[in-house]
């Protein structure tokens, strides 16, 4: 295994550990500062209830967009299911579980973190999952599983 990709799994592992755990300041601590950070992309009418999302691009817009989405929701756990790193690229694999703070209900998803890594900092984060279930919970519709 390349150093590269081993600098990348470090810097993967203590990213998710910070997140999984709560700990959001150590988390923002390995952001570059002018990090692209891409959490979903709003479609009106659609997922922009969801206000903490969208293309950001600094590490002070990403921290005031978890405010955001701490503001909205709260986390009740959330567990890294797999990661793949290959040289400067990490895939990581979270559930989640979390409660809309209005509505009291919860949505639990299955997300996709990719990151791309360089010199010890995140220079890319970009999030995937299927939104339903947070917007339904938001808008107060969600649905017994």
């Amino acid at each position: 295994m390349s150093d590269l990709t081993e600098q990348t799994r470090d810097v993967a592992k203590r990213w998710f550990a910070a997140l999984t755990s709560g700990d959001f300041g150590t988390a923002l601590g390995l952001l570059a500062d002018d990090v692209e950070w891409i959490n979903y992309r709003p479609v009106p009418g659609y997922n922009d209830d969801m206000k903490w999302i969208g293309t950001l691009h600094s590490s002070a817009e990403v921290a005031d967009s978890v405010g955001v989405f701490a503001g909205q929701c709260d986390v009740i756990s959330e567990e890294l299911l797999d990661l793949v790193v290959d040289g400067e690229k990490a895939a990581g694999i979270i559930h989640e579980i979390s409660r809309v703070k209005e509505t009291g209900i919860d949505f639990e998803i299955i997300f996709t973190h990719w990151l791309t890594v360089r010199d010890g900092r995140i220079v890319r984060w970009e999030s995937h999952t299927d939104p339903s279930q947070i917007i339904r919970a938001i808008r107060g519709t969600a649905v017994a599983s």
